[in-house]
């Protein structure tokens, strides 16, 4: 018989009453399993449950003190008929004959019961709509009247049409990246690359073996645009690309730098000044961008205009690290401390205006994304923390590059800088690492550090104590920083994050982290964002297989994109939505296509929550479909459908979960 297994998302109220003579503060009451009684303030929900045999079904246990507060203490669970439905310690229900068994759970004085009935072959679990009793523990308000567009380009990764330690990311992902150290020394012609120190500064074909100009991008964009996906292309700025395949490390001296790149690299310029070819003089020492540009439309006419599925063009790659990344091209910096290898702000932000141009002159609409910094510091200081551009005093970098691209989009009759775009990887965490570090130790400090740090994203009153708060002088609210620096220097100008990474993409911890992201993201008006897999797919239990390692990750893209399995979708018109507890809890709003009211509720917590949801300028609503998402299952789980009466309902949000909440009439 084939097994199934499925999980059961119950709620289980309990408020333990006060008992006269008890003057333990904690409010939590003495065990006396002899005085069990059935308490309405003791109740399992649902009452009543059916489950196949081998199925299983999982009841959890939500205990108050006589304060209302949520208690950790599990209950104890018992079978009244084993040879029917067993249960475990953990509340796991188990078919094992059709019949009908008495589940009770039992807490000091109380007890409460479910009715389960086991059927007589396997089958999909039918959850009962939870019945929360007692107060609520957060309240979710959502104002229909209050709306705003979200970009359809924030469910993005880098790698998209590759797959990830044999996983393959979710076609419902909208955007492809195509970035990264590799990129820096891409040469288009011929296909070479050099990542830097990623790759012992190697120059190779790992990017494509074929030295057909392009290939190397077309093997990418093709199967991208397939999907129907954004697809972004990298034009490097730095100078100079690969010029062979060595397969050898060219070396990082100073004394070897000017031998090597005239024999391993080629010069990269901005532009031609004569004629495009797409099959470009590959000995002649030079590398253009525009002809790149130029080769990318011949190969996909006019997707720069494509409103799904466009191209768009990257300013290169982590600058801010080319003196350590690109050593190969920069030098190290340890042969001659004398030697600049940081660019002057100046310097680089004419140097993006430059190769902007030149893309702007071959697809005037095509949108451009710069400068891709890889660290906080890099966009305070491209790269010269703690001393800053000595031209410039103590002003940020980004104020000088939008100030700059400004100006020269003055200059040129047309905007040259679209996006600004930033690298964002949290660096708070515990002693054992930050919250990216899969490898370090995974407890309660760690995954509560991964899941409260989608605040700094926009939190004004969340400090999550890593070392770019003391940059920031306190809470990093990156979001709105940033808007606030456009609005300032280059109003117009969107938003982009193309790297990011939260941590244990296997763990519901990462999937928590990955949807509320993903929710702050739309809500907060980010254009662009690109996931970067950066799993520790040998991390335990991981084992080297990214199907587990990012089966969190893709499951919470999927709470927006996919949630039950047939195309259903967060919707592309936000509407505003509040949580009265954002340390325990996340909410996000919006209307879909169909006209559907479609929530994200994210509980943070490891004990179940009671949601009370509002609906304010809407009418009509009478129910809701919910699709979960929990530590029990990678794969979204329909739960039984809510009441909504007079534009309310009440939803028991089950420990460290995220839910998508789908309100019809």
């Amino acid at each position: 018989m084939r097994k199934y297994t499925h999980t059961l998302a119950v709620a289980l109220v309990a408020l333990v009453a006060f008992v006269p003579g008890c003057t333990d503060n904690s409010g939590v009451e003495p065990a006396s399993p002899s005085l069990a009684v059935n308490s309405s303030r003791l109740s399992v929900s649902p009452a009543t449950a059916s489950v196949a045999v081998s199925a299983t079904a999982q009841l959890t246990a939500i205990i108050r003190d006589r304060k209302g507060r949520v208690l950790t203490t599990a209950p104890a669970w018992r079978s009244s008929a084993a040879g029917v439905a067993t249960v475990s310690s953990a509340g796991l229900v188990t078919g094992v004959a059709a019949g009908t068994a008495t589940i009770t759970a039992s807490y000091g004085y109380y007890t409460a019961t479910s009715a389960i009935t086991v059927t007589g072959g396997g089958g999909v679990v039918v959850v009962p709509p939870p019945t929360p009793t007692g107060p609520s523990d957060v309240t979710f308000a959502v104002d229909a009247s209050a709306t705003f567009p979200i970009s359809r380009f924030i469910y993005g990764a880098n790698n998209t049409a590759e797959t990830w330690a044999g996983a393959t990311p979710p076609a419902e992902m909208t955007f492809n990246r195509n970035g990264g150290n590799r990129a820096t020394a891409y040469n288009w012609e011929n296909n070479y690359s050099n990542a830097g120190s990623d790759y012992n500064f190697q120059n190779d074909q790992l990017y494509s073996s074929s030295t057909a100009p392009g290939e190397g991008v077309r093997a990418r964009a093709t199967p991208t645009f397939a999907r129907g996906q954004a697809f972004m292309a990298t034009i490097p700025l730095i100078g100079y690309v690969a010029g062979d395949a060595c397969n050898c490390n060219v070396g990082t001296s100073d004394a070897s730098r000017a031998t090597r790149l005239a024999t391993r690299f080629k010069v990269s310029r901005a532009t031609k000044g004569s004629a495009f070819s797409l099959t470009p003089n590959s000995t002649d020492g030079v590398v253009y961008q525009d002809e790149f540009v130029n080769w990318f439309e011949a190969n996909y006419p006019g997707r720069s205009t494509n409103v799904t599925a466009p191209v768009f063009f990257s300013l290169d790659n982590e600058p801010d690290l080319w003196q350590f990344t690109h050593k190969e091209i920069q030098s190290d910096y340890n042969d001659n401390p004398a030697t600049l290898r940081i660019q002057t702000y100046a310097g680089f932000s004419d140097l993006s205006a430059e190769y902007a141009n030149a893309v702007k002159s071959v697809l005037p609409n095509a949108m451009v994304f710069g400068p891709a910094t890889a660290t906080y510091t890099g966009l305070t200081t491209l790269g010269r923390y703690p001393s800053a551009d000595p031209a410039y005093g103590t002003q940020n970098f980004f104020d000088v590059y939008l100030d700059r691209m400004r100006a020269a989009s003055g200059v040129a009759g047309r905007r040259l800088l679209d996006v600004l775009d930033a690298h964002f990887y949290p660096q708070n965490g515990t002693a054992n690492g930050d919250i990216g570090n899969d490898y370090a130790l995974q407890d309660s400090a760690m995954i509560q550090a991964r899941v409260q740090a989608p605040r700094s994203l926009w939190d004004p009153t969340y400090n999550d104590g890593s070392w770019v708060t003391n940059v920031t002088a306190g809470p990093i609210r990156l979001i709105p920083r940033l808007r606030d620096q456009v609005a300032a220097h280059y109003p117009g100008t969107k938003l982009a994050i193309t790297e990011y990474y939260y941590g244990r993409g296997g763990d519901i911890s990462g999937g928590i982290a990955q949807a509320d992201v993903l929710g702050i993201f739309g809500r907060e008006g980010v254009f662009a964002a690109a996931l970067w897999a950066n799993a520790g797919i040998w991390a335990a239990p991981y084992g080297g297989d990214g199907n587990k390692a990012y089966a969190y990750i893709f499951a919470a893209f999927r709470m927006f994109r996919n949630y039950d399995g047939s195309g259903g979708t967060f919707g592309d018109l936000g509407l505003r939505a509040t949580t009265t507890n954002n340390a325990s809890s996340s909410v996000y709003a919006s209307r879909n296509a169909a006209g559907q009211v479609v929530l994200v509720a994210i509980n943070k917590t490891t004990t179940p929550k009671v949601a009370s949801i509002s609906l304010a300028n809407v009418s009509g609503l009478t129910k809701a479909r919910v699709y979960m998402l929990s530590g029990a299952s990678s794969t979204p789980v329909r739960q039984a459908d809510l009441v909504v009466t007079s534009n309310t309902t009440s939803y028991a949000m089950p420990a460290m979960s995220v839910s998508t909440i789908v309100v019809t009439p």
